[in-house]
């Protein structure tokens, strides 16, 4: 799952560099409003939409300002402000339906023509206030301008109402241009596409690494913290349905009275759960700082609407609060990450994954990158590197399940380990001292048999020695099944035949054995023991279970690939049945040491196919 996400998560983050600039003005056909001064103003006033209005002393910008500017130049309290620019329209082209086009826009701006509204965007007044109550993603906007409100032959004047909300920026990207509106609509169609496509797919894996993780969690029902990470991805997924790019495209959207909860206060309460689980992941005791983490979350939306200037530019009281603890929450996960890494913790190394992820996409916002990641994609940085943090939360929870495992496994194959060796060891003390015995009684029983030549003692010494060669012909019967012999010296192909025999001459079953090259298996000695166990097995099953009368065997290998094959014409048995037994059980964990699989096929009347592949 983890390798998955974490392909999908870096083609994210690539894909973005390749999409083309596109919705440039094209000579003669539009005017680009991006060449010329832009007037701005912080503040809120009606009359800063009228075109007679007197903005000499307004600061004049080269570009288009963003709400991270406008905080930097008028301080924290700033919420809405004003930019305005003026045009000749002498210098349109002739154009038989304009239309505004601007490459990336978020909601909460007002755009204003000559003093006349004709375009708003997730403006809403309060007590929703903004950004804090709409979608704010980033989308390429076009906006018809109605009929002779643009003046062809004189000056116009182009307003724009932005507001900013407790940590979002109102972005405003180029192109921005006058021209045709069929033309502005195909500009930005393959951007608008994009958008979409690059957020699906980071919803995709932001659901696709929930998916698995509460999968694990309710078929392993560990107690490894993995319900604090479901619990986390759950407290966040009304802000990624809501808040994304997909949602504005298909009009998915809630009320602007439960929109703050669903998409920043029960976000701001993710860091609960992320905290609970990465210091049970990272056997960290947490003490104080969590339970006062829950207490600022639960009284953050309690908090008044005051200013607050503190070191970033927030808007709000709760905001602040939050990003504080917001840092001071990753601060401490890198941290015990950091140190149980050190100790060496293997457990810790995707925790500094994700962690680093975070604090890279941290730094971009610092250094101003955040907004032209956010032009380019549609999308803030922060939407990208959290999936990825959660995706290495839910790999690093998923490590100790996968370590269980791996232990299982390697006692199972000490397990195996152990009952080859005690077989080799009971078969060698039967050879060699239940046999021995046996052969030196026979010996006697022959020289007695030789020194009394009367009919009825000779007799029953002849039966003595008679019942004395079945226990020597059983005894080597059985240690030759416990420990054949013949693996060691000749290996597999020369024990597979060798039984085969055995069943040939005892029980009278026809038992074909084809191989493509009887030299030698290549397989160490091992491997060779696992595929004989198989082998017999399937062949006692076939004999003793489905009565079959005839059974083909097939092996083929090529370079590291093989191909084992055991086919009888027996009665069958349903192979969704329980097994009662430990025969196939164990010859499914012999096909898993060997780095293959085991396929059963049966058909009640029809016989059985056992086949081993790798």
């Amino acid at each position: 799952m983890s390798q998955i996400s974490m392909s999908l998560a870096l083609l994210l983050s690539l894909l973005f560099l390749f999409l083309p600039t596109g919705g440039q003005a094209q000579s003669g056909r539009s005017l680009d409003l991006t060449q010329l001064p832009v007037k701005l103003m912080l503040g809120d006033d009606p009359a800063y939409a009228d075109p007679d209005f007197a903005d000499d002393d307004w600061k004049h910008h080269d570009v288009f300002a963003i709400g991270d500017r406008v905080a930097r130049d008028g301080g924290l309290e700033v919420r809405f402000y004003w930019q305005r620019i003026h045009f000749d329209g002498a210098a349109l082209p002739v154009l038989a339906k304009p239309a505004l086009h601007i490459g990336v826009l978020v909601s909460g701006n007002i755009l204003y023509l000559n003093g006349v509204e004709f375009a708003r965007v997730a403006m809403q007044e309060k007590p929703f206030g903004g950004l804090d109550a709409g979608n704010d993603k980033g989308m390429p906007r076009v906006f018809a301008i109605p009929p002779n409100l643009l003046k062809q032959d004189g000056k116009n004047v182009l307003a724009i109402r932005s507001v900013r909300g407790a940590l979002n920026a109102s972005i405003l990207a180029g192109p921005v241009e006058i021209t045709e509106e069929s033309t502005a609509l195909s500009q930005s169609h393959g951007k608008t596409l994009f958008f979409v496509l690059f957020n699906s797919l980071s919803l995709f894996v932001f659901f696709l690494a929930f998916l698995v993780t509460l999968i694990v969690w309710l078929v392993s029902r560990e107690t490894n913290g993995l319900g604090w990470l479901v619990l986390t991805f759950l407290t966040l997924q009304p802000h990624f349905i809501f808040n994304s790019s997909l949602a504005l495209f298909l009009g998915l959207s809630v009320s602007p009275v439960i929109f703050p909860f669903l998409t920043a206060n029960l976000a701001a309460l993710s860091l609960v759960p992320m905290l609970e689980f990465s210091a049970r992941h990272l056997k960290i005791k947490i003490r104080w700082y969590g339970r006062l983490l829950q207490l600022a979350l639960l009284l953050l939306p309690f908090i008044p609407e005051v200013g607050s200037d503190f070191l970033f530019p927030i808007r709000r009281l709760d905001s602040l609060i939050w990003l504080v603890f917001l840092l001071l929450t990753f601060t401490l996960i890198t941290w015990w990450a950091v140190r149980r890494a050190l100790q060496p913790d293997r457990r810790a190394y995707p925790v500094i994954i994700g962690a680093t992820a975070i604090w890279i996409g941290a730094a971009l916002g610092l250094a101003g990158g955040d907004q032209w990641f956010y032009a380019k994609t549609g999308t803030s940085s922060g939407d990208i590197t959290v999936p990825l943090f959660l995706i290495s939360l839910a790999w690093a929870g998923m490590q100790p399940l996968f370590e269980a495992r791996a232990r299982l496994a390697k006692a199972q194959s000490e397990v195996i380990e152990a009952q080859e060796y005690e077989r080799r060891r009971i078969a060698y003390d039967i050879h060699d001292g239940v046999g021995q015995w046996l052969s030196t009684i026979k010996l006697n029983l022959q020289m007695l048999q030789g020194q009394h030549r009367d009919g009825s003692v000779a007799q029953g010494v002849a039966d003595v020695v008679c019942h004395v060669d079945a226990a020597i012909s059983d005894t080597r019967r059985i240690a030759h099944d416990l420990s054949p012999a013949m693996i060691e010296k000749q290996g597999l192909i020369a024990a597979m035949q060798s039984h085969a025999d055995v069943i040939r001459s005892r029980a009278g079953i026809n038992v074909r054995i084809e191989i493509e090259d009887e030299q030698e298996s290549g397989f160490d000695a091992t491997s060779e023991g696992h595929l004989y166990r198989i082998y017999q097995e399937a062949l006692q099953n076939a004999i003793k279970h489905g009565r079959a009368t005839d059974i083909r065997v097939s092996f083929s290998r090529n370079g590291n690939q093989f191909r084992f094959m055991i086919k009888d014409n027996g009665t069958g048995f349903d192979t969704n049945a329980p097994s009662k037994g430990l025969g196939l059980a164990s010859m499914h964990r012999r096909a898993e040491l060997l780095d293959a699989t085991l396929d059963v096929k049966s058909v009640a009347g029809k016989g059985t196919e056992v086949v081993v592949a790798r």
